[in-house]
């Protein structure tokens, strides 16, 4: 049995407690912080739950909530049917679209009559119109030549066909001049606008369509209200299938009617303010969101199913001799005791298991396209519009996922840093030891910079211009794919990315220097984050002082051990490299003298040595802020004679807990430690 400790040592204390007490910060502040780590892990959790079943496309274009807005064309057999039954202004009809134009609207039309499994319908939205900004009524004033000089009612439609070239991005908006430079006015021509810098960057038609508006005396001006449906087709590039804007306002009208002329005219058209917007879209549904829908299935089952297993003691288990089905089967049902064990969170599965990670952010890949548009449209309209919790919620719930995103990334950059590092040590790879975060907090402050991702677009998109049919003929004007709406802001946004992640593990770096100091001293904080793809530092465990030993030693439940033995193991890519010699060196000398009280100086000298140069080998590989150990004073101790042991790999990465002798522990001795609920110390 182990010699008691002179002072009682919780389990449940976190790596963020590494630190001696007397160099940490009060109680009131872990608290604090401990506090909000949990609101931020519920609130990703409520928003995941948001995402999976609020932005789930299947099931909105199940609902057909948008299938009102499709009432203009449900008795139109073709396109050219619009023309007998609207009327339409000489400068702003069909006949002058573009070719890509009349692609866009033959191909809206053939997706509104079939409503089959090729589109998603999706929709609606309400979003209230206080200003100008969503007034988008505007567009009715012009005149209308009416056929039937008898006809008592009048159908209005509207047809806009335009290009719309963009200048710049955002960062060049920040450093260069596309943004203050001068602007392009409406009405330049293709050349003009190529000349100052812009290129096309989307193809959009415009068709509004009217309730019937009855027509009043000749010569009365008439003021009255009308619905207006509005279809806006974009294609972001010459030839693409496009997606279709649905709309649905309220526009009050003022009109006379020329009975020489036959012709309505309209003088004002305005929203009513207070009045609501509704809003809808048409999308191609192709394999990516179908693919997306049945990945996110898989994982969140493989959520549920670790995250049960990982709250049970995980049976300890040779993985060195289990086959590849074993393997897979062992991902979510390991053998468990009945024994209940807290080391792995939610959090802990959700952002730092290589498998949830790499399924999710595939799930995330391949929904984008349509995530990213739906979202974009869907801001437009609240931006300019009051409050709505729920819909502030959808669009969180959609850059949230980006989450995930920020996690591969970092995986993808440790995994590329060992293979291309010569190191043959762990511990040795100084670029690795910045690639970690210490706790789950900082992976949530990573996504904060990505709920502004549609201000990020918008903002790069700012500088544009409208290339109207009316003012030359488009069939000339192309638009290319990587030079489109959202694929030309992707560098930018890319490499904010990058740059908020990269700005976030300094700022973790520096402020818990001292945590990244006693980490690299300990051999399973060197696995966490020089040997393995984690990303994550935080493991729940006591710091403790062992006489004789310079390095860090954790005290830890032999029940969580064993669990988060398995998730390291199973959940984890273990990258292979041995242990220095150092460690070992230190590990048999602090263990000699505490069996040898009475040796001599020259013995104790000689472990001195090899402990101070085991940690001086381990220190110069971390983050270069920390290189320099400190010699900090340890408030709670274990017994000299408690034994150590340390986590090591083989060349395979096959992860082993051995002791000073290098006998690896058994799964015998561990099963009589779980039945007592004893712990383990971890140098």
């Amino acid at each position: 049995m182990r010699a008691p400790r002179s002072a009682s040592i919780s389990s449940e204390v976190g790596w963020a407690n590494i630190v001696p007490a007397k160099a940490t910060k009060s109680k009131l502040y872990q608290w604090s912080k401990a506090g909000g780590q949990q609101v931020l892990g519920k609130l990703c959790l409520v928003l995941l739950v948001i995402d999976v079943i609020s932005n789930n496309w299947a099931i909105i274009d199940y609902v057909g909530d948008a299938k009102h807005l499709l009432t203009p064309m449900l008795d139109l057999n073709t396109p050219e049917a619009m023309l007998d039954q609207y009327a339409f202004p000489s400068n702003e009809s069909p006949a002058l679209m573009s070719k890509v134009g009349r692609f866009m609207v033959n191909t809206s039309f053939a997706h509104i009559q079939a409503r089959g499994s090729h589109t998603f319908m999706l929709g609606t939205t309400v979003h209230p119109i206080h200003d100008s900004v969503n007034d988008i009524c505007g567009q009715l004033v012009q005149t209308y030549p009416i056929k039937d000089p008898n006809a008592t009612t009048v159908q209005l439609g509207n047809v806009l066909d335009s290009v719309t070239f963009i200048r710049g991005n955002a960062l060049t908006h920040w450093f260069s001049d596309t943004n203050s430079a001068r602007q392009a006015t409406k009405g330049m021509n293709e050349t003009q606008l190529r000349a100052m810098g812009y290129t096309p960057g989307r193809h959009s038609t415009d068709l509004r369509l009217t309730t019937p508006l009855v027509l009043p005396p000749p010569g009365q001006v008439t003021t009255g209200s009308v619905f207006m449906y509005r279809y806006f087709m974009k294609a972001l590039c010459s030839g693409c299938v496009p997606l279709t804007e649905l709309g649905l306002d309220t526009c009050v009208i003022e009109y006379t009617y020329n009975e020489n002329a036959k012709s309505l005219e309209i003088t004002t058209s305005k929203a009513i303010m207070g009045g609501s917007h509704e809003l809808g879209i048409i999308i191609q549904r192709r394999g990516g969101p179908i693919a997306a829908l049945y990945v996110r299935f898989s994982t969140l089952l493989l959520l549920f199913g670790v995250y049960a297993a990982s709250q049970k003691t995980v049976q300890w288990m040779d993985f060195t001799q289990q086959t590849l089905p074993q393997r897979l089967l062992r991902l979510i049902a390991p053998p468990l005791y009945r024994q209940p064990c807290t080391a792995i969170g939610l959090s802990d599965i959700c952002f730092n298991s290589d498998i949830f990670v790499v399924l999710y952010t595939l799930t995330v890949l391949l929904d984008e396209e349509i995530s990213m548009i739906y979202s974009r449209i869907l801001n437009r309209w609240y931006a300019n519009s009051g409050f709505d919790l729920w819909i502030e919620l959808r669009l969180m719930s959609m850059t949230v996922r980006w989450l995930w995103l920020n996690c591969f990334l970092l995986k993808a950059a440790k995994w590329m840093c060992h293979f291309v590092s010569m190191a043959q040590y762990t511990g040795t790879n100084t670029v690795m030891g910045w690639l970690n975060f210490s706790s789950v907090t900082w992976m949530y402050l990573s996504v904060l910079l990505l709920f502004e991702r549609n201000a990020f677009v918008e903002f790069g998109n700012s500088v544009i211009v409208d290339l109207h049919s009316t003012t030359q003929n488009l069939d000339a004007t192309y638009v290319l794919f990587f030079e489109s709406w959202y694929v030309r802001a992707l560098p930018t946004l890319a490499a904010g990315v990058i740059g908020n992640l990269a700005g976030l593990l300094a700022l973790d770096h520096i402020v818990n220097r001292k945590l990244w100091r006693s980490l690299a001293r300990n051999s399973l904080g060197r696995q966490l984050v020089f040997n393995s793809t984690s990303i994550l530092s935080e493991i729940r465990g006591a710091v403790v002082d062992k006489p004789g030993y310079g390095g860090t030693c954790v005290d830890i439940k032999i029940r969580a051990w064993c669990t988060l033995r398995w998730f390291l193991a199973s959940h984890l890519t273990s990258l292979g490299l041995p242990e220095q010699p150092h460690v070992m060196r230190a590990l048999a000398a602090a263990t000699y003298k505490s069996k040898s009280p009475h040796r001599g100086n020259r013995d104790s000298k000689s472990a001195t040595e090899d402990i101070e140069e085991s940690q001086r080998s381990t220190a110069t590989t971390g983050p270069r802020i920390v290189t320099e150990m400190e010699d900090t004073t340890r408030t709670e101790t274990v017994s000299s004679n408690s034994e150590l042991h340390v986590v090591v790999q083989d060349r395979e990465g096959h992860m082993h807990v051995i002791n000073a002798e290098k006998r690896e522990m058994q799964a015998l001795a561990v099963e009589v430690k779980i039945l007592r609920d004893t712990n383990i110390l971890l140098g």
